[in-house]
């Protein structure tokens, strides 16, 4: 009976609550918009308000107290913001009756992704004739108080790895550690000493690591080097003001491997974070070059940023009372890793044959039968530059591979009979054949013959345009722009006049090539189809032009031939098809050789340069000996 009772009351009460014709309550009354009486719109005071927030000079503006007092808040609030302020924008005024007005501020901070924005509230007295702030640290955040102020932190997540293709980290996130001198723990007069021993230490430049330590201040900490735990010496312990600092860096299990290719981590560009819409900052450490650049998004992943509201410190000493709370947070995301398709053992067994190499030269090798980049190392003096993937240079000889499917295109067959005369006179300019070229292969000899003993004038001479050169080394992977996933150039096809175009035949001219690009030509030869040279998994690009098998076993023929019985003899028992290639650059007067050697096996496809050597066979063929030998 209760129960049935009480369900009676609920229905009359709800009945009741949307009786019809029952008059609803006013809705609660919103503040005026305009001053009361006669008072001036405070729009110019909140406008200066605005103007001096966005300054971050708060001290010169009307107040009711002292405006020094509150840029003095103004600074202890945002001390912990590591240079974070909001821009502040005006979002409407309100009044009330007693003689005051309160303006709403859109505040919006360039954090995170997608930034922290919020309203505040500032109120203003008519005093005096003046529209006057009352001051309070509700003015920055509505939850801001008296004894609180604003604390950012960022921190970054754990950087993706760089794997090989067994799936092993080449470079990845790890612990290092900065030793050096802490120069404020010992007396000035022991610095020097100090800094001898750990030198010898470490061994290192000992006057330059001095001379470091005497331009830094006196409290400097001067770093000595930067090493793995294992590689500390016990020794470094007893000296006198050494300090030993952990680092989190970008590492790998040898230092500096494929450096060009891999690229660098470190702290964003002006140009960077002004590019980055908000999602950058100096604290931020980003890919600068290389794959750490191109997929930094992939390997940085997103930091955690948090602003959190803090009690501020009184006497030196944090209030330990105040209970923080979290104003704004940007959860951290997992970074991804990315697979390429390096060999670490060939990629250090590249790099150790370059090292003692005097001046550039580049070793790169591709997957015959997947096309991916296995290695490509430079020498010492490329420095960081990816000249074995993205260099310019003439290729010499070696385009001849393109102008013989530009041939074969023709009608000619590798038996066919070209002319081979001594010298060929285009125009104004004559071409001859090398120095040592064999004077038993002049004249008319098939074009396996032209092309073994790498006869300039045949191919030169040739009936091939301009057009026909272009689409044979788009069919070769070369010539066109890709985008392939990393820095890479395939060179630029474009011959000019009549003597230009007999140049370009020979790869001079306008033709320029890189030391990937040549790779390509080779690989493509070697596998039967147009191969693009790929680095990152599922970042392959998909060539834009064919080699039918008709052809590309043509060109193995002519490759073939010149490992058996011409110029790539140095090769032979190791690579299955070869060519040697040479080309002058420099002033008129002081002219170097570029040599180069590009071949193939069944299972690698390779290109050896040299920027300043003899030949393709006496100069490049060596470092391809020592490398795949």
């Amino acid at each position: 009976m209760r129960r049935l009772l009480a369900g009676m009351m609920a229905g009359l009460v709800l009945l009741a609550g949307c009786a019809p014709g029952e008059k609803k309550p006013d809705p609660a009354p919103t503040a005026p918009t305009a001053p009361p009486r006669d008072l001036p719109p405070a729009d110019p005071a909140v406008d200066a308000l605005v103007t001096a927030l966005n300054a971050q000079d708060v001290g010169t503006i009307p107040m009711v107290k002292a405006a020094s007092e509150a840029q003095e808040e103004f600074t202890t609030v945002f001390a912990g913001m590591d240079g974070f302020y909001p821009t502040v924008a005006a979002a409407g005024i309100t009044y009330g009756e007693d003689d005051t007005a309160v303006a709403t501020l859109s505040m919006s901070y360039d954090l995170g992704l997608h930034g922290w924005k919020y309203e505040s509230q500032a109120r203003f007295n008519w005093v005096t004739d003046t529209w006057r702030l009352d001051w309070a640290p509700t003015v920055i955040h509505p939850k801001l108080t008296s004894d609180s102020r604003l604390r950012h932190t960022h921190k970054e997540p754990r950087r993706g790895a760089i794997n090989d293709n067994e799936g092993l980290a080449i470079v990845e996130e790890g612990t290092l550690y900065e030793v050096g001198i802490d120069k404020s723990t010992i007396d000035a007069g022991q610095w020097a000493a100090s800094a001898s021993a750990l030198a010898k230490a470490l061994k290192i430049d000992e006057k330059a690591y001095l001379k470091k330590l005497e331009a830094n201040g006196p409290k400097a900490f001067v770093i000595a080097g930067t090493l793995a735990q294992e590689d500390i010496p016990g020794s470094v312990a007893d000296i006198d003001g050494t300090l030993v600092r952990e680092i989190t860096a970008v590492v790998g299990p040898s230092d500096g491997l494929a450096a060009p290719l891999l690229g660098a981590v470190g702290a964003p560009t002006k140009e960077m974070i002004d590019k980055s819409d908000g999602t950058l900052s100096a604290q931020d450490r980003v890919g600068v070059s290389g794959l750490q650049l191109r997929y930094d998004e992939f390997l940085r992943g997103v930091p955690q940023i948090k602003v959190d509201q803090v009690g501020r410190k009184s006497d030196g000493q944090a209030d330990q009372a105040f209970e923080e709370q979290t104003l704004f947070e940007q959860q951290a995301s997992v970074s991804t890793a990315i697979e390429t398709s390096l060999d670490r053992a060939l990629q250090a067994k590249a790099e150790k044959v370059l090292s003692k190499q005097k001046g550039l030269a580049t070793l790169v090798v591709l997957d015959l039968k997947t096309g991916g980049v296995l290695a490509a190392a430079q020498s010492p003096s490329g420095g960081t530059f990816p000249y074995a993937t993205y260099g310019k240079y003439a290729p010499g000889s070696t385009f001849k591979a393109v102008t013989a499917l530009a041939m074969l295109r023709d009608g000619l067959t590798p038996t066919s009979t070209v002319k081979c005369p001594a010298n060929l006179k285009v125009n104004t300019y004559t071409f001859g054949n090398y120095s040592g070229y064999p004077s038993s292969a002049l004249g008319s000899i098939p074009l396996t013959d032209a092309f073994k003993y790498s006869c300039n004038t045949a191919f030169a001479g040739s009936d091939v345009n301009g057009e026909q050169l272009s689409d044979a080394a788009a069919s070769l992977g070369v010539g066109t722009d890709y985008d392939a996933g990393f820095t890479s150039y395939f060179g630029t096809v474009a011959p000019g006049n009549a003597i230009d175009l007999a140049a370009s035949k020979i790869g001079q001219g306008q033709v320029t090539m890189s030391p990937l690009g040549m790779a390509a030509v080779a690989a493509s030869i070697g596998s039967g189809q147009t191969t693009i040279p790929w680095l990152v998994k599922d970042h392959e690009a998909k060539p834009k032009a064919s080699l039918s098998e008709a052809e590309a076993s043509q060109l193995q023929t002519l490759m073939k031939a010149t490992v058996d019985s011409g110029t790539g003899r140095p090769l032979r028992g190791l690579m299955t098809g070869a060519k040697t290639g040479t080309a002058q650059w420099g002033q008129k007067g002081k002219l170097e050789t570029h040599a180069w050697m590009i071949a193939y096996n069944d299972d690698y496809a390779v290109s050896a340069f040299v920027e300043v050597g003899d030949s393709g066979g006496t100069t490049a063929a060596p470092l391809i000996v020592k490398l795949l030998g």
